[in-house]
């Protein structure tokens, strides 16, 4: 049994990576990492000549990565939530997944899906959401969700009393980096470490259970 487990930030140390990471840890089956933001997927042409074939014709590294999923049994996939949805590394992956639906091919079908999104707003959940759907649209089996903050970028941008939110506390003579200290919200803690190691076991009893 094998696991292909996808980030789509592009932060080095993204918090999706070390959550997506973790789950496939816990899981204690082969795994490998695919970090997106260092391929060329480019976005969808709408030209339709993967209609006859299920492959898009675009010279990237999308089909490399379309590779090895099928050789996988399940996909653990996570994202940032920039306006509202997945973020554009992320989106441009799953946009190109319209190849491989052509004449109900669906090569992700029964596949286990796990999505992992980072949304501030836990009742709409905007990137997790957008990853089901997609991962659902592939005819995969979503096992299960997660969703955490993720990183607060604004306390940390290094703008200092530049930016709106410094501004804030320019009387108080903090620097953005320090009012972080004071200020940010809980970020992927043990409580939700354990969740997502929780999700892993999950996983790893599901595809052991299928060997």
């Amino acid at each position: 049994m094998k696991a292909i487990g996808i980030s789509s930030s592009g932060r080095k140390a993204a918090y999706s990576k070390i959550i997506v990471k973790d789950i496939l840890e816990e899981a204690g089956v082969e795994y490998e990492m695919i970090h997106l933001a260092g391929l060329n997927i480019k976005g969808c042409l709408g030209c339709l000549k993967c209609a006859k074939t299920n492959t898009c014709i675009q010279k990237d590294d999308f089909q490399e990565v379309i590779d090895k999923i099928n050789d996988a049994d399940a996909l653990v996939f996570g994202g940032g939530n920039y306006y509202g949805t997945l973020n554009a590394i992320g989106h441009a992956f799953w946009e190109r997944t319209f190849a491989l639906r052509h004449r109900e091919a669906f090569p992700f079908a029964g596949k286990l899906g796990i999505a992992v999104g980072l949304d501030r707003d836990k009742d709409k959940k905007e990137a997790t959401a957008f990853i089901e759907k997609m991962m659902l649209h592939n005819k995969m089996a979503v096992i299960e969700t997660f969703t955490d903050p993720g990183h607060q970028q604004c306390y940390d941008c290094g703008c200092g009393h530049d930016c709106v939110v410094g501004n804030v506390y320019a009387h108080m003579g903090l620097t953005t980096a320090e009012i972080a200290e004071k200020n940010r919200p809980a970020e992927y803690g043990s409580k939700a470490q354990k969740q997502a190691k929780a999700i892993g076991k999950l996983l790893g009893s599901i595809l052991n259970s299928r060997k």
